[in-house]
């Protein structure tokens, strides 16, 4: 990632468990390799340099990402 909107780390829910934190780089190739309705239904939460500063992506949004 070269821009500077987008954080290091952010947080991939794909189901209603756990959400898979690392990387945002990772979190977008994990997204890419999940099956066409996983994708659709997944969002990803971005992580800011401050714990309270968050954005949450949608599918469309991150296939932007990505």
């Amino acid at each position: 990632m070269t821009s500077p909107l987008v954080p290091d780390t952010a947080q991939l829910v794909d189901s209603i468990h756990q959400p898979w934190r690392a990387p945002v780089r990772e979190c977008l190739d994990r997204w890419l390799r999940l099956d066409a309705a996983a994708r659709a239904s997944a969002y990803l939460v971005l992580e800011g340099p401050e714990p309270n500063l968050r954005r949450t992506l949608n599918a469309a949004e991150i296939a932007k990402l990505a």
